[in-house]
């Protein structure tokens, strides 16, 4: 992407269903945005309705502010069970070096 490129959320069109967007945020609950195009199309349809604010503050900032713990960015298990971050690390390293040129994945030539 160029340096001036500006992404910016689809407009929603003026035939938008409201009580169906919410609907689907019903039905698609444990969905990303990100990941559902369902879910998504219901959220700008709502932000652009003027129906739902999105978050100013991450996750973390919001647990702050209320005073919660947030389970620190390195701990031991991933909150889906997957491995660390520690060990995502380490596996690129590892990556990385097999992806030297000349080296038999070592380091060694």
């Amino acid at each position: 992407m160029h340096e001036d490129t500006i992404v910016t959320p689809p407009r929603v069109c003026g035939q938008a269903d409201i009580d169906l967007a919410h609907e689907q945020m019903r039905e698609h609950r444990a969905c990303r945005i990100g990941r559902c195009v369902w879910k998504a199309a219901a959220y700008y349809t709502l932000v652009d309705a003027g129906r739902l604010a999105p978050q100013s503050l991450t996750p973390r900032e919001r647990a702050a502010a209320r005073g919660l713990e947030f389970p620190p960015l390195d701990s031991q298990v991933s909150a889906r069970g997957g491995p660390t971050l520690q060990t995502l690390r380490e596996v690129l390293d590892k990556l990385n070096e097999l992806a030297l040129p000349g080296t038999d994945g070592g380091g060694h030539r």
